[in-house]
């Protein structure tokens, strides 16, 4: 475990600050993306698990934001990559934030194993390209990167960002009237499939963007939430560990209707939860996101 999570949390942000590609005025990861308006439509199925009435009943207004990981907002959208779907629900008692990616885990379990990462993958100043050398003994050392880095070696080029599938990675505790606690761990399952681009020489930079936005001129782009409901055994604080196959539940439909091309700066932070929903302890990098994240949003929004 990391000894100082706001010290090294601002390491973190310096480091990928350093990055040559990285911009003041943009995310520090993540920094391409589009911002879209929706809502959340409930299916009723997690009645009973939680008393966040939103999860349960009704209807929702939705802020997302699709991305692509890196911390270059001119990324061309040709390149193999995972990408991002982070949905503010702005609910009756509060905003409620969920944060997804296209990976399967996250690459580290702690905040030192994050910064090794950053050195490893850190481009030699002689050839541009991260030393493998450097990268090898960083999975030796840390084979719990080995599912994400597979994922991200294997990544294709989405048809649309409306047809990838987006996990939570984290898991999340559903909290009923009673305080019992459900673990959960959630996907948006895009309605339309998951379909990659037939030729990737023929995407264009910003293909995804120009996709989406004929894509909602025609209907909604729309995502079902599937809720996974954890047993016992499930690890609660590690991202980088897949859970075996469980039941799941389909919690409702975000509906994607319209893009907000002059939408406000907008933080979306995966520790965002309100009544009903709760954070597991000793996820230490869900603690990490939030500090990273306010530290990028300080300095794009300065």
């Amino acid at each position: 475990m990391t000894d100082d999570l706001p010290a090294t949390a601002q390491l973190i942000h310096d480091l990928l600050r350093m990055a040559p590609t990285s911009s003041p005025g943009h995310r520090a990861l993540h920094a391409k993306g589009v911002i879209a308006t929706g809502t959340f439509t409930a299916s009723g199925a997690l009645a009973g698990l939680t008393t966040a009435t939103h999860l349960v009943d009704g209807i929702t207004p939705a802020t997302v934001r699709f991305s692509h990981p890196g911390g270059d907002p001119n990324v061309s959208d040709a390149i193999p990559s995972g990408r991002g779907l982070a949905v503010k629900l702005r609910a009756p008692d509060g905003s409620h934030d969920l944060v997804s990616v296209s990976s399967p885990a996250f690459l580290v379990r702690d905040g030192d194993a994050f910064v090794e990462l950053i050195m490893a993958r850190a481009p030699d100043p002689e050839t541009g390209a991260p030393d493998p050398a450097r990268m090898g003994a960083f999975l030796e050392a840390h084979p719990e990167a080995l599912p994400a880095i597979h994922a991200a070696l294997t990544a294709t080029v989405p048809a649309s960002y409306a047809t990838v599938a987006y996990n939570s990675l984290h898991t999340f505790l559903l909290v009923d009237d009673k305080g019992r606690r459900q673990p959960i761990r959630y996907t948006f399952v895009p309605v339309d499939g998951v379909n990659a681009a037939n030729d990737s020489e023929t995407v264009t930079p910003d293909h995804l963007l120009t996709e989406l936005t004929s894509r909602l001129a025609r209907g909604a782009a729309s995502f079902d939430l599937v809720v996974a409901l954890g047993e016992p055994d499930d690890p609660t604080d590690d991202p980088t560990a897949i859970w075996p196959e469980r039941p799941t539940l389909v919690a409702g439909r975000l509906d994607i209707t319209a893009i907000a091309p002059d939408a406000e700066p907008v933080i979306f932070d995966p520790t965002n939860v309100v009544a009903g929903v709760e954070i597991p302890e000793g996820d230490e990098i869900l603690a990490l996101r939030r500090l990273v994240y306010g530290l990028s949003y300080a300095q794009r929004t300065s």
